[in-house]
């Protein structure tokens, strides 16, 4: 004869596993940590790292000049401000890869997240609850934050949708949309913006000047997509493009992109929201560095911007098209790393032959910063050096250009010079980063140098 407690007490030994279970899914990795960062966590804090895991029904808790960077399990990125409150009560994908649910809240603060696999097929598979809306994705990269008088949204790729529970306002912003940003105050009508409120493009947190700042979404590429209009709908649509790009005219910055596959030297090229042509005849390079790295670059004499009519531009420019590195690769890097050793480059100047060409950078993967950026080259008479650092979030490389000189080898005269710098890594695992530069004289704009280039590991690890 079975004896009840018995039974109600092996009854709960075997449900208990499967709960705790439910619990204790693991919804995604924490790649950046600074400052304090807590989890809610069956009722006790627990404090949040770097690698450390996020689990379904955490509760996540940003301080004061404190920030984090998740990656999910379907490849996702959130961003969370400072004092920020978000509840992860569900992100489940299936073993199709494609499909799943997620259910996030976000209670206090903000955040900025580049969505992932799930939703991508179904939207209804999305949904962010904040206190006055839902919001549901149709594209990949948006931005929301709580503050005093209401709730603001930017979609900066693609668009969303947003549904208020008091009904008043069910709308959509983003690609094709009459506006990529919108207000909804407590009542839950909305309003529509034609520019980005400043809670976007003004820092989030106040760095300590001893700590390193990184940021998986610099704001100085969401202030540029502030003049991006809603494509219109008569252009025909531009094909996806499948490659990374580093692209670099002589005027302007070194800028990263995407480029179409091709092999005649005249991909398509995408630059923020424009995208840039050029005809055969128009090529005045096209060449594969090295074959162990899944790169290419050239030069175009003339190109077509195509922005609602084509403009013509005669500055020309050279672009860099690649396979980066896998993020998933290059985040479970640690250590430090210096990259030196030239592979190869392709660099011109108004003044003349470029020669000795030399770059060079340290890498702390554990930390995203980067130090000791050297970039120089030798012209008639002549040579150029330039000063650069960085950082490294999510396995995206920002480089900043500090300044430089350019120096009369003769009269040892020195001019101080402006530029920019872009580079991304590339092999198997991130051994090489390939990259472009611009540098130009304060002094004499007329002198200036631009160039591509391919560096590894001395050790080529």
């Amino acid at each position: 004869m079975f004896n009840p407690s018995i039974t109600s007490f092996l009854c709960l030994l075997l449900i208990a596993p499967a709960a705790l279970a439910t619990t204790n899914e693991n919804l995604g990795i924490t790649l950046l940590a600074k400052g304090s960062i807590q989890a809610e966590r069956y009722g006790a804090q627990t404090a949040i790292k770097r690698l450390s895991n996020v689990y379904r029904s955490d509760i996540i808790r940003s301080a004061k000049d404190s920030t984090a960077q998740f990656r999910m399990v379907d490849d996702a990125y959130i961003e969370l401000y400072e004092n920020s409150e978000l509840r992860l009560e569900n992100y489940q994908l299936n073993a199709d890869g494609k499909h799943g649910n997620v259910l996030m809240e976000l209670l206090s603060g903000g955040l900025r997240t580049i969505s992932g696999a799930i939703g991508k097929q179904n939207k209804s598979e999305y949904q962010l609850k904040t206190p006055t809306a839902t919001i549901g994705i149709r594209g990949t990269f948006y931005e929301v934050a709580l503050a005093k008088e209401g709730m603001y949204l930017a979609a900066w790729k693609g668009g969303i949708t947003v549904k208020t529970y008091s009904g008043a306002c069910d709308l959509r912003i983003g690609s094709g949309q009459a506006a990529n940003f919108a207000f909804v105050n407590h009542s839950g009508q909305c309003e529509l913006l034609q520019e980005a409120p400043r809670i976007f493009t003004e820092k989030k947190t106040k760095p300590r000047s001893n700590a390193t700042t990184i940021a998986m979404l610099p704001n100085a590429s969401f202030e540029s997509q502030v003049l991006v209009k809603p494509r219109d709908g008569n252009l025909p649509e531009e094909p996806e493009l499948a490659r990374k790009a580093i692209i670099i005219t002589p005027s302007s910055a070194a800028v990263k992109g995407s480029a179409s596959e091709d092999e005649q030297g005249t991909p398509t090229l995408k630059l923020k929201n424009e995208y840039l042509h050029t005809s055969i005849d128009h090529v005045k390079q096209n060449e594969k560095p090295l074959n162990q790295f899944d790169v290419k670059w050239g030069r175009w004499a003339d190109y077509t911007a195509q922005s609602g009519s084509p403009i013509t531009n005669q500055q020309g420019l050279m672009w860099i098209s690649y396979q980066g590195t896998p993020k998933t690769i290059l985040e479970q890097r640690s250590g430090s790393a210096t990259y030196s050793h030239l592979l190869a480059s392709s660099a011109q100047s108004s003044m003349g032959t470029v020669s000795q060409l030399k770059v060079g950078m340290n890498i702390n993967f554990d930390s995203g910063k980067v130090t000791n950026g050297q970039i120089s080259a030798n012209v008639p008479n002549h040579t150029w050096q330039g000063q650069f650092d960085g950082q490294l979030s999510s396995g995206d490389l920002k480089l900043n250009f500090q300044g430089g000189q350019l120096t009369n080898d003769t009269t040892h005269h020195a001019s101080q010079v402006n530029g920019s710098i872009s580079g991304d890594f590339v092999g198997n695992s991130g051994q090489g980063i390939v990259g472009g530069f611009n540098m130009t004289d304060r002094t004499n704009a007329a002198n200036n140098i631009n160039g591509a280039f391919l560096i590894q590991q001395p050790d080529g690890n």
